[in-house]
């Protein structure tokens, strides 16, 4: 686990470095430019005989429509496999009351006077709102109302509204073959030689905001995407058929990692591969052909270490696929660190507000210890907003929540 993560460390950051070494001594026409609407994509592939263990992370700055239309404000979801017949699933998200009441009335055809009738309805049929909100098929998927749970909270002055749910997943099969489900989360690949319904790793985040979409997923599968043949390996991928020879306005990169003590000694299509020791690149710009698959082989090693490097190292610096899958990781880097940022920031304000309840659960009679520990929490709360740990909007709603407690307290 340790190499691994040095190895994503290596992968993004080195290639960076690389990038403000190219435009020092290599002057390009054209480096692709950061376009709202495309996805930038980056695939890591570590092959076996017999498993594929498979990573992706992608960004685009285009915004989800109903975010754009100030119906919700954020959402989020997280995916874990805990048994090989059970994924948990957390999700969150943030919306306008005011904005969305007509439409839940609508769907739902039930009216509700205030926020807290809508909370209670959607507590006592949790399903329901998942079917609404996450279109999750609660029979086809075996979630289970008994083992789902709900939390909310609303600011009556804003009309904001935050809702917590968490669920299990039980018909693993039904979710990822029944309707591709997995084809569908990753770009571009035809999984057919994965054992999709045999997973032995899943984990999955996404989250939607004013800055975008990014997301991450991984998944280790029983596979047979590698052949042998003596001492030579072929690893071949074919394209979704609606993805072959089509523009899809996508930027995308993928590292394919054969087996280690090999190198790679052929690649297609090769005019969007770069070669470096056991790993083949493969980028496509927004505006390339998606070619119909990507086939790697590797053998023996035949070259010096230090050669492999400085060849790895030339074609990263001086060609314009070089250069194409520089920008496109360097884009995709602050994509995927403010995803990041987001999601501790908004472990922070949790934390924060959930410490500020207990406080009260605690000290409520007793006066004297409840302002020592409010006041505590509140130096607290301002120092986050300094360090940037937290947003202005966390920032007021956690000294609203404060200000509510303290009152509820003199009451």
């Amino acid at each position: 686990m340790r190499n691994r993560k040095k190895a994503v460390y290596t992968f993004f950051y080195f290639p960076v470095f690389l990038l403000t070494v190219t435009s020092i001594f290599v002057q390009p026409k054209v480096l692709f430019a950061v376009n709202d609407d495309v996805w930038y994509i980056h695939d890591v592939v570590n092959t076996s005989l017999d498993e594929v263990e498979w990573v992706e992370e992608g960004g685009t700055m285009e915004v989800a429509s109903w975010i754009a239309d100030g119906l919700w404000y954020s959402a989020r979801m997280r995916q874990s496999l805990v048994d090989e017949d059970d994924i948990f699933v957390e999700t969150h998200e943030s919306f306008n009351w005011s904005n969305i009441k007509n439409i839940l009335e609508y769907h739902y055809d039930v009216k509700f006077s205030t926020f807290y009738e809508f909370a209670s309805f959607i507590e006592d049929a949790p399903n329901q709102w998942l079917g609404f909100s996450w279109q999750i098929d609660i029979q086809w998927y075996g979630v289970c109302s008994n083992t789902t749970k709900v939390k909310y909270s609303f600011n009556e002055t804003t009309a904001n509204a935050e809702v917590w749910t968490w669920f299990h997943i039980t018909h693993i099969p039904e979710y990822f073959t029944g309707e591709g489900k997995l084809e569908n989360w990753l770009t571009g690949f035809d999984l057919t030689p994965v054992s999709t319904g045999n997973l032995k790793t899943w984990e999955f985040h996404k989250e939607w905001s004013k800055n975008g979409v990014w997301y991450n997923l991984r998944f280790k599968a029983p596979a047979s995407m590698l052949s042998q043949h003596l001492a030579n390996y072929t690893f071949t991928i074919n394209s979704l058929p609606e993805y072959r020879g089509s523009n899809n306005n996508i930027q995308q990169i993928i590292d394919i990692n054969m087996p280690a003590n090999t190198e790679v000694k052929e690649a297609k299509p090769f005019n969007m591969c770069i070669i470096k020791g056991n790993t083949a690149t493969f980028v496509i710009g927004k505006d390339d052909k998606y070619p119909n698959a990507f086939t790697v082989v590797s053998g023996p090693p035949t070259k010096s270490l230090s050669q492999t490097i400085w060849e790895g190292a030339s074609l990263w610096l001086f060609t314009p696929v070089g250069w194409a899958s520089m920008a496109s990781i360097t884009v995709l880097s602050i994509t995927a660190l403010r995803g990041r940022r987001i999601l501790n920031r908004n472990k922070l304000y949790r934390h924060l507000y959930k410490s500020m309840v207990t406080i009260y659960d605690l000290y409520a009679a007793d006066s004297l210890k409840f302002q020592h520990e409010m006041d505590n929490i509140s130096r607290s709360i301002i120092a986050m907003l300094v360090q940037d740990r937290i947003t202005d909007e966390q920032f007021e709603k956690l000294l609203q929540r404060r200000d509510d407690l303290i009152k509820r307290t003199q009451g």
